[in-house]
């Protein structure tokens, strides 16, 4: 009986086996026997720090050499103060900050490029320059300085009254202004809005960063905010 038992036990896990192996070479869908080891990919990190590593190695060198300069500075002054030779260690002294400009004009090269890496990993994380959201206070400052201001709101509420010198795109008629906006910079900074109790400078401002602007900013406190605060408007 008791072998009847253990006969039964092994011809039910030796049909289980068979089953679980023809399942496996006939769905693409398999039932893997042991984990799969999940791959990283850090190549793009890698380089980074590699660049990074660079950076900061050209720049302790850059720091021995201006070490160097300002010690050979000292013993030319002493030199000077001697009276001795003043018309050669003012020839060391220019052909020492001559080496040094070098020195740093190689380290601007290098961070510029470690700088272009960075947007460009950047900018393959994302497709467009996602529009910053601001206060009222940097909204004036912006203002201040003469920044364009893009009313979102519709026709009549624009006329009603809006920003000073603020120029009005109503988001829900976007189709008809889009010869408007391409014709505007798009590396310069600009601040839409609307009024405080509604959406449409948000999506204004979304839309112009998919057209390719890159500096645009969201003043949620609107039209009401700026004409509570007194501020320049029409």
């Amino acid at each position: 009986m008791k072998n009847k038992v253990i006969l039964n036990t092994a011809y039910i896990i030796g049909l289980a086996v068979i089953i679980g192996i023809f399942y496996n070479l006939s769905n693409p869908n398999k039932i893997p026997f042991m984990g799969e080891e999940q791959v990283v990919d850090y190549s793009k990190s890698d380089s980074l720090m590699r660049a990074l590593q660079k950076q900061d190695s050209l720049q302790k060198a850059a720091d021995s050499l201006k070490n160097i300069s300002i010690r050979r500075d000292d013993s030319l002054k002493s030199a000077n103060e001697k009276r001795i030779k003043d018309s050669l260690a003012a020839v060391n002294k220019q052909d020492s900050i001559n080496s040094v400009k070098k020195t740093l004009d190689s380290i601007k090269a290098v961070k510029q490029k470690f700088d272009d890496s960075v947007k460009a990993v950047q900018n393959k994380a994302q497709d467009f320059a996602k529009p910053i959201d601001i206060r009222i206070d940097f909204a004036k400052a912006l203002f201040d300085k003469k920044y364009r201001f893009i009313d979102a709101r519709d026709v009549d509420d624009y006329n009603a009254g809006h920003i000073q010198t603020a120029m009005n795109v109503p988001y829900h008629h976007i189709e008809q202004y889009k010869s408007v906006l391409e014709g505007l910079p798009k590396d310069q900074v600009y601040v839409a809005y609307c009024s405080s109790s509604c959406d449409v400078s948000i999506d204004l401002a979304y839309a112009m960063a998919k057209m390719g602007f890159t500096k645009v900013y969201i003043f949620h406190g609107g039209w009401d905010e700026w004409k509570t605060a007194g501020y320049p408007m029409n």
